[in-house]
């Protein structure tokens, strides 16, 4: 099986704009695996943070730490993942969580313009800014149905300050409005198994949706070793042991449970 990863093109791509686009990074077969468990799977509701916009309207999103044997951690420590990341990086990095994002038809709501950095620097207790984010479509991304929103090249502004907007925490805005003048806004559409990997610094944000088509995707963050953080708080460092490529498609209940 050959091995999937980043080209040198898209490595320079990231470094330049913040972000890389990997069309079809996951094949039909692994999204459709992803797909019958995702949606069929209680636990992402039950366990499900509800985060209001500015405007009141909710978004759904399951989150946790630690991988395991199932199947959201064949994807989550899959070597297409980690060692891209760690090219971008350039050392060794670890899985800080993965969640997954569920926003419905008609009511799923917005994600205001922040960047990852901002919280994670305070609520994580990171230092530097070396974290990557890997966002998985589960289905398909479009600006109806709220995809994700990107300023291009904007990780070069570097950490901006963050306050409470509704149950979320964004970036303060007469900087993002000024950066705004200068960079390009670019509408993230992606389709089923389409992998978006961006800097901890990239401002972003999305839309509610107000189609008739739910937005899924699954997002995984890594951090570098190096980068844990400096004193003991919620968020824990596991061990990632990654897993070949195959994984995801050779995975079953059975092998999850033995």
């Amino acid at each position: 099986m050959s091995k999937i990863e980043l080209s040198a093109e898209q490595l320079a791509d990231f470094e330049r704009d913040g972000y890389v686009i990997a069309r079809g990074y996951f094949n039909q077969d692994e999204i459709a695996k992803l797909q019958e468990k995702a949606f069929n799977d209680p636990r992402l509701h039950s366990d499900a943070w509800h985060k209001k916009d500015a405007e009141g309207t909710v978004s759904k999103v399951c989150l946790w730490q630690e991988t395991g044997d199932d199947l959201y951690s064949m994807f989550s420590r899959s070597r297409r993942l980690v060692d891209s990341v760690e090219k971008i990086i350039g050392e060794e990095c670890y899985h800080t969580s993965t969640k997954m994002m569920m926003k419905e038809p008609k009511v799923g709501g917005a994600w205001e313009w922040h960047q990852d950095f901002g919280y994670w620097h305070h609520d994580n207790l990171m230092l530097y800014p070396k974290a990557v984010s890997c966002m998985i479509a589960v289905n398909q991304a479009t600006e109806e149905n709220g995809c994700l929103q990107v300023l291009k090249g904007s990780h070069k502004l570097g950490r901006l300050d963050h306050g409470r907007t509704g149950d979320q925490k964004g970036a303060e805005m007469q900087f993002v409005e000024e950066a705004m003048k200068y960079l390009d806004l670019v509408y993230v559409e992606l389709e089923p198994g389409d992998t978006l990997f961006f800097h901890c610094n990239l401002l972003h944000k999305s839309n509610a949706n107000r189609s008739d088509h739910p937005r899924w995707c699954m997002i995984s963050a890594f951090n570098a070793m190096t980068n844990q953080p400096f004193r003991d708080n919620e968020a824990k460092y596991y061990p990632l042991n990654r897993v070949d490529d195959d994984a995801i498609l050779n995975w079953t209940e059975e092998t999850a449970q033995a």
